[in-house]
């Protein structure tokens, strides 16, 4: 049977954060095919050293490396590929949660020779696979890329008004301050320059994005490291995820409230400002508004406090419900039956997870930025919202409350949410990756260009 080897840094019973829901969703239907095993980090000391989740065999580190040996491990990649190392030391690397210590021991070198395929996820995952790169060249990877730290930190925001464009320009981001130079150089290094060297060095593997306007901004970034993005262009492609649609479901549930909701993590990048002053506009107008933030994040958050401020001042406390709940399991669907709208008002979006989980319950997402407008199209299966305009925003939602947008009936977006939804559930799109690593293993990457609308499927053409 193929052998997989996956990196994913939270996996299985350790999964809090969108990355892990990815690798639990894809790689239990994959390991239906293949044989799949996933090194982790050992996030929560109560998880096993070895777990078998869904058919995944998952092994976590036993034991952490000191800074000495990260470091030395980091000095020999960065010297080895022909990248300026002059800058690390110890601080560089001891950040929470502390990848290079806890998640640098595994797996063997040995073990990894008698790897098929090699997939990688996201930086804490990329020296790994420079490590195995050097030491099994005829290894072929699979790198997947979720975000990139310019954007996680607001370096880079995202600003396709009208859906990504296929130019390799600045034309669809919004760059601020130090732009594609925001966060730390390491994290930078493995994104975007040791990346860039793997993939320039193996023949038959790849690199994966998670939306068109990531893949864009990938390439961008290469160049702003030093590398010339056209030499791995034909390695490089974007694939959009999926979603269960056998759990989020609709469930009827009696309504007595017009609710906007949101859920997600406590970032600028997120959006969350916007919803005081949205509700503000429209409490007149929709007499039974309620606004729902749900965001588990320390009480000392700064960004948290100032919404909790805002809307103390808007005296708007009786509207908006502030939630510091981590949502897990059927409770999750039943939070998102409770709404009319999820809104996801992002500036900085890749690919964005919260919107197909909306559309799977026959919500209405309202998006801003990025791969969500890829995903979801305006007066379609959605509505687009500007998180620069609050105006435009609540004259939007309004019509959505009126139960007409734009001359489309609301119950027709709500069905074309759900049908979007059925259409990239996660067995279809493991199916894809299918096609992707059988492609990888007959050395015939070239051809993945011809299932493109496979990858990123358009919801006009499946929606008609």
């Amino acid at each position: 049977m193929t052998r997989l080897i996956v990196d994913s840094y939270e996996a299985g019973s350790g999964t809090v954060g969108g990355l892990g829901t990815f690798h639990d969703s894809l790689f239990s239907r994959l390991a239906k095919k293949y044989e799949v095993k996933t090194f982790a980090m050992m996030i929560n000391p109560a998880l096993p050293v070895r777990e078998s989740y869904k058919g995944i065999i998952i092994r976590r580190p036993s034991f952490e490396v000191d800074n000495a040996t990260a470091l030395s491990f980091l000095y020999d990649l960065f010297e080895h590929y022909g990248i300026q190392y002059d800058y690390l030391n110890e601080y560089e690397i001891d950040f929470p949660p502390y990848f290079f210590r806890k998640y640098s021991c595994i797996p063997s070198p040995f073990k990894m020779a008698k790897t098929d395929l090699f997939i990688a996820n996201d930086w804490m995952s990329i020296p790994r696979s420079a490590f195995y790169s050097w030491l099994h060249p005829s290894m072929p990877q699979e790198i997947i890329l979720h975000s990139f730290e310019p954007g996680r930190l607001g370096g880079v925001l995202h600003k396709n008004f009208n859906g990504t464009n296929d130019k390799i320009d600045e034309s669809d981001f919004l760059i601020q301050g130090s732009g594609f130079y925001t966060g730390k150089r390491i994290i930078r290094d493995l994104e975007f320059t040791l990346s860039y060297r793997i993939a320039r060095r193996l023949v038959d593997s790849i690199i994966l994005t998670v939306s068109k306007i990531h893949r864009k901004e990938y390439f961008i970034g290469i160049n702003k490291h030093g590398g010339d993005y056209k030499s791995i262009e034909h390695k490089v492609y974007a694939i959009y995820h999926g979603v269960d649609t056998d759990f989020y479901e609709p469930v009827k549930i009696e309504k007595e409230y017009f609710t906007i909701g949101i859920i997600g993590r406590c970032t600028p990048i997120k959006g969350f400002h916007i919803l005081p002053g949205l509700v503000e506009r429209l409490r007149k107008r929709i007499p039974n508004l309620r606004a729902h933030i749900v965001t588990s994040t320390r009480p000392d958050n700064p960004y948290y406090l100032q919404l909790e401020k805002e809307i103390e001042e808007k005296k708007l406390h009786k509207l908006i419900n502030i939630d510091n709940t981590f949502y897990i399991g059927r409770g999750k669907v039943l939070l998102f039956n409770e709404w009319d709208v999820a809104l996801v008002p992002s500036l900085y979006e890749p690919q964005g997870q919260v919107d197909l989980e909306a559309m799977a319950c026959g919500v209405i997402p309202a998006v801003g930025m990025g791969g969500l407008r890829e995903k979801v199209i305006d007066g379609l299966n959605g509505i687009w919202i500007n998180p620069y305009n609050i105006v435009e925003s609540a004259d939007k939602i309004y019509q959505v409350y009126k139960g007409n947008y734009n001359g489309v009936d609301i119950e027709d977006l709500r069905k074309n949410a759900r049908k979007t939804a059925e259409y990239l559930d996660w067995d279809r799109r493991a199916k894809v990756h299918e096609k992707i690593i059988e492609f990888i293993l007959a050395g015939d990457i070239d051809k993945i260009k011809y299932i493109q609308d496979e990858l990123t499927p358009d919801p006009r053409d499946f929606l008609g």
